[in-house]
């Protein structure tokens, strides 16, 4: 019986000991593979994302990090949503800020049922989580609206309370500036802006504008989360000042500022501006402008000026893809107007559009203006809109109507130039120069006097471009 305990005993003993070792070496494999995980190369995973984009540092250390997720494309150019934004910063605080000290969340916050994040939903997690910390709030109280895209105000505010959640000490690297829209930026934003401002995180751009309702790209998105990441990793010297994320910290600065007069009707300047500055430029209209396209071409009466013009093209039809110029010209190919103005490079956009649309009705032809503009200035954020006036017809044009007339082309005139007052676009009264003592185009100006009654001699473009250089914007100089 004893011999019978002895041999138990031992075999035991010997399970307790292969248990131990099989421990040791699983541990030992473990933390092998771990090794070589941690020193394993990183290989790029986003197919359009390259070292010549100026956004490829920003995406690709955050990839690092995991706070991207894994995809086969990235889409860099696309707008960013609020989905996405709060999955990065979820990303990042359990993953590369996990260790850290952060503000806890306050008890019993209860996270609505959200009818458009459900628990088997990406960003079912996230949500809660930004939720609980007071990050993001729903757009109501059922609906978070994770695929609705993010203004650049909005960023900066989710961005600044995620600092002062994760208890980051943001270096101030520049003094509070007011922008000419700082009174547009809406007020739960402001601190936000100025903090992200002030440190670097989120810029203004050289016009002197912040541009708040603008939307976000994900490159750009990416840049101001990699900031957000390094600034964890800055040691701070001594005696520097550092930024307030304290909620509303900055909104008293706000009631010291004073409107920026904005005039939108550019007015004749003491002298003709130089034609080099029409070399950053880039023309859009309908058959009209193909006139002075033309011209300039044959002359280089523009400098370098690019033009994305189309016979009959309209706000209307170019929302539908149905007309649209051909860039690059002889390519065949015909991209969406946004597409093409980036292709350009052109830092400045002038666009005279209406002809064709404002049989339409003046809010239809003006609404699809805008949107087209919009478009544009979501693609390309940092362009500056230059809208002309539509020249007028001749007093007797054929093509007359009761939807399209000289009275039609003036109401459609004025109501652009109040949507460009409230924008803060430029407005080009090209039409004035062109009026006769009867309100409509003087025939001289005019190619097609028995047929049409709307397009221009050489001699009429002649003109146009010397408006255009007595006319530049002097902010654009």
């Amino acid at each position: 019986m004893r011999v019978k305990r002895a041999k138990h005993a031992v075999s035991i003993k010997l399970t307790v000991l292969w248990f131990l070792v099989f421990m040791i070496l699983f541990s030992g494999v473990s933390l092998i593979r771990t090794a070589i995980e941690n020193n394993k190369e990183w290989v790029n995973p986003y197919l359009d994302v390259n070292e010549n984009m100026w956004s490829y540092q920003y995406i690709t250390e955050l990839s690092k990090a995991k706070v991207l997720p894994d995809a086969e494309k990235f889409e860099p150019t696309v707008e960013e949503t609020r989905g996405n934004l709060v999955l990065y910063l979820y990303s990042m605080d359990s993953g590369p800020f996990k260790k850290r000290d952060k503000i806890q969340p306050e008890k019993d916050v209860q996270v609505p049922d959200f009818e458009d994040v459900t628990k088997d939903s990406k960003y079912y997690d996230a949500v809660c989580w930004a939720y609980e910390m007071g990050l993001a709030s729903g757009v109501d109280e059922t609906h978070f609206a994770p695929d609705d895209l993010l203004t650049r105000e909005q960023v900066c505010t989710i961005v600044a309370r995620f600092a002062a959640m994760e208890k980051l000490e943001l270096i101030q690297v520049k003094e509070p500036k007011q922008f000419k829209d700082s009174l547009y930026i809406a007020s739960y934003a402001r601190s936000g802006v100025t903090a992200c401002q002030i440190s670097g995180v989120v810029n203004g751009y050289d016009n002197g504008f912040f541009y708040p309702a603008e939307n976000m790209s994900r490159q750009e998105c990416a840049a101001v989360i990699y900031r957000i990441m390094m600034a964890a990793k800055t040691e701070i010297p001594e005696g520097v000042d550092l930024v307030d994320l304290t909620a509303g910290a900055y909104d008293e600065l706000y009631k010291n500022y004073t409107d920026i007069p904005f005039t939108a009707l550019v007015p004749a300047s003491a002298e003709p501006g130089p034609v080099s500055f029409f070399d950053k430029t880039v023309f859009i209209g309908d058959s009209i402008s193909m006139t002075l396209e033309s011209y300039c071409t044959a002359t280089g009466a523009l400098g370098k000026a690019k033009f994305l013009c189309a016979g009959s093209m309209s706000p209307t039809n170019m929302l539908t893809g149905k007309i649209l110029p051909e860039y690059p010209k002889g390519s065949g190919q015909k991209p969406p107007i946004q597409d093409s103005v980036a292709a350009t490079g052109a830092e400045v956009v002038y666009i005279m559009l209406g002809m064709d649309n404002i049989a339409y009705g003046v809010d239809k032809a003006s609404s699809d203006y805008v949107t087209i503009i919009n478009n544009i200035l979501t693609r390309n954020p940092e362009v500056q809109i230059v809208v002309q006036s539509v020249t007028p017809m001749t007093a007797d044009s054929p093509r007359a109507n009761a939807t399209l007339n000289n009275d039609t082309i003036n109401a459609f005139n004025q109501k652009m130039q109040e949507i460009c007052q409230k924008n803060r676009w430029y407005y080009l009264n090209v039409s004035e120069k062109f009026k006769g003592e009867d309100g409509g185009l003087i025939p001289d100006y005019c190619s097609d006097k028995s047929s049409m009654g709307m397009h221009f001699t050489y001699d009429g473009a002649k003109v146009w471009v010397d408006y255009l250089l007595w006319h530049i914007p002097e902010d654009l100089l």
